[in-house]
């Protein structure tokens, strides 16, 4: 599902070994080359999994839009989508969770972000 640095996380927990710079990286905002000064770079497995069960926890009496976030990431995973349309998906998935939906912002790539209109904001 998600990857930082050069481990993928499919939602289970395990880690998966990828060479850096594949196309995964663009969303957690991974550059192919290091030290481009982008802050989002510095982003962990863990801060991916504490995402991943803040999800699990924010909805945990509705199951099936955590399995669906995880759908989402793993259509993107697969290049079955791209960024714009995982930022549509997951804003309209996340939609009254605002603090979520920032958040998700931190793992997208830079010149990408998730905007909230007036009708958006608590």
């Amino acid at each position: 599902m998600k990857r930082i640095g050069d481990k993928e996380i499919d939602g289970s927990g395990s880690q998966n070994q990828h060479p850096v710079g594949s196309p995964r990286n663009e969303l957690q905002g991974q550059s192919p080359k290091p030290g481009n000064g982008n802050t989002k770079d510095a982003l962990t497995t863990d801060d991916a999994l504490a995402y991943l069960k803040e999800i699990k926890d924010v909805f945990h009496d509705q199951k099936y839009k955590y399995h669906l976030f995880l759908e989402i990431m793993s259509d993107f995973k697969a290049q079955r989508t791209d960024t714009s349309v995982v930022i549509a998906r997951v804003k309209d998935l996340l939609k009254g969770h605002n603090h979520l939906i920032l958040v998700f912002n931190k793992f997208l790539p830079h010149g990408f972000e998730i905007t909230l209109d007036d009708e958006d904001e608590d």
